[in-house]
């Protein structure tokens, strides 16, 4: 009679083995989101980097450093980012936007850049959507500032210095006067004008964002605000930076916006400057900032000094 053969030793290692199996599966798929998320973060890394760069190079004379907008419409923008997907700004980067300054950027419309770089790009500017700012209801609310330069080059000669009023036109600081009446009265007015008593209808010269920020002017008089122009130092100082840079373009519009708060020296000297960028001398440009800064009572070297800690701040943040 055979004897009865004994099979538990290899039951028992199987299932040791089973269990073993098992359990380094489980603790696989437990890991495998962690290191998923790991190398999601590490791919977005890579891509807002490159992204950052291609931008600078490519996108920053037009959109602006921060995609604030210069000559293009801004990027940085809570609207603009909110309601447009990933794949349409991808599109607008390859095929461009006809009947506009917005070139076709990718190669198979004769750009310079591949789908990859394209996607970076698109990555690098979906960064700015958590803390972009709302640029709309910014132009909504306007800028007294603004209205203040605009008051000056078209309002000042009628309605006299920080609106006082002249013979031929009313006091427009005036608190209590100003509190009678609505913004969009004031919108309407300066948009319709008051032809028959000699008020031109500015709605024909002016954006209706230039319109707010006259009112916003108003608004501020009427809470006894004193608005004063900016100065130039800021820009001039930009400007400079920007040259240091090679970006002749931006610092042409830096020297545009000095213009605006400069009178005087420092106006012909900034004047001298924009003529230089537009015929391309960048030593001739350097040289009248300078000069503009001087008359300002800035020197090269406090220059020098904000420039090398604003690029301390750059690296500091990469």
């Amino acid at each position: 009679m055979r004897q009865n053969e004994n099979y538990t030793g290899f039951v028992v290692s199987a299932l040791i083995l089973t269990l073993g199996i098992f359990g380094t599966f489980q603790f696989y798929i437990t890991r495998e989101p962690e290191r998923i998320t790991t190398d999601e973060k590490r791919d977005q890394l890579i891509a807002t980097t490159a992204g950052r760069t291609l931008y600078s190079e490519n996108c920053m004379m037009c959109h602006g450093e921060q995609g604030e907008g210069v000559d293009g419409p801004p990027l940085n923008d809570k609207m603009f980012l909110n309601n447009t997907t990933d794949e349409r700004i991808f599109s607008l980067i390859s095929s461009g936007v006809p009947s506009s300054e917005m070139p076709a950027w990718g190669q198979p419309f004769g750009g310079p850049l591949t789908d990859q770089q394209m996607n970076q790009l698109v990555v690098y500017i979906r960064e700015w959507q958590e803390n972009a700012p709302d640029r709309q209801a910014e132009a909504l609310q306007g800028d007294a500032v603004q209205g203040l330069l605009i008051f000056n080059n078209t309002c000042v000669v009628c309605h006299g210095e920080t609106g006082v009023g002249t013979e031929i036109a009313p006091a427009l600081n005036d608190p209590e006067k100003l509190g009678q009446l609505d913004d969009e009265w004031y919108i309407d007015t300066i948009s319709q004008g008051r032809p028959a008593q000699g008020m031109p209808t500015w709605g024909t010269v002016l954006s209706p964002v230039e319109i707010r920020d006259l009112v916003a002017l108003l608004r501020a008089w009427e809470s006894g605000e004193t608005v004063e122009p900016p100065g130039p130092e800021e820009e001039l100082a930009e400007a400079l930076h920007l040259l240091d840079h090679g970006d002749l373009h931006a610092a042409e519009h830096s020297l545009q916006t000095a213009a605006e708060g400069a009178t005087g020296d420092v106006l012909a000297a900034i004047n001298d400057a924009i003529e230089a960028a537009e015929a391309g001398d960048l030593a001739a440009t350097e040289d009248a900032i300078n000069e503009a800064l001087a008359f300002l009572g800035v020197g090269a070297e406090e220059h020098a000094d904000g420039d090398e800690h604003a690029d301390g701040d750059e690296h500091a943040d990469e």
